[in-house]
């Protein structure tokens, strides 16, 4: 082979070599390329939405265990006496030092902090003071924005089973998705002995 035959030989295939993408190749890729972009972004969406529906049950559940302990607390503690363990109307505060107007009976916002009594899950929790009427709880009341953590309701439900004994039921809802309410439910059973810890 000669010289001028080589390179016609190499011409022409570099002359295919450099042919490139058509455009019908060009626009199957940037489609392709596109639907897993779409893919990834949904996934992305998905995750995101998850955490977050993850990170309230967490802090739900979080709520509800602090409310049960807390009630254990104020008995071990003779804070409040076992009578005194109602929901609000059906506390019997005869004889006890400390008056108390007793758990609510339907869901509230959860507080921050405890109210004028000191107790979690009362209706002056979220409350400056009592209002013109001077009971907690009542539509009067001047609520502090400041005290309410934002997404979250509480419902302490109260059953006397016996004389010596008494079901807890803590019910907390929170924000899910698109605007719905999830509810986490924690059962306790408190009894009248007192622990002592040393």
């Amino acid at each position: 082979m000669s010289n001028n035959e080589t390179r016609l030989s190499h011409e022409k295939k570099s002359e295919n070599g450099e042919r490139g993408f058509t455009l019908v190749e060009a626009v199957i890729a940037i489609f392709i390329m596109t639907i897993g972009l779409i893919g990834t972004a949904a996934a992305i969406t998905y995750a995101l939405e998850f955490s977050a529906i993850s990170r309230n049950v967490t802090k739900a559940k979080l709520v509800v265990v602090a409310s049960i302990e807390e009630i254990e607390s104020l008995r071990n503690s003779r804070r409040l006496d076992f009578k005194q363990f109602a929901n609000a109307g059906a506390v019997d505060n005869t004889d006890s030092p400390n008056q108390f107007l007793g758990f609510a009976d339907r869901f509230l916002e959860v507080s921050n902090l405890p109210g004028a009594d000191g107790v979690n899950g009362t209706p002056d929790d979220i409350s400056v003071n009592p209002g013109a009427d001077g009971i907690y709880g009542t539509d009067d009341d001047p609520i502090d924005a400041a005290r309410i953590r934002q997404g979250y309701q509480r419902k302490i439900e109260i059953t006397n089973l016996s004389a010596t004994l008494k079901k807890i039921v803590v019910r907390v809802r929170y924000s899910s998705s698109a605007g719905k309410l999830g509810e986490i439910v924690g059962v306790s059973y408190l009894n009248d002995e007192t622990r002592v810890t040393r």
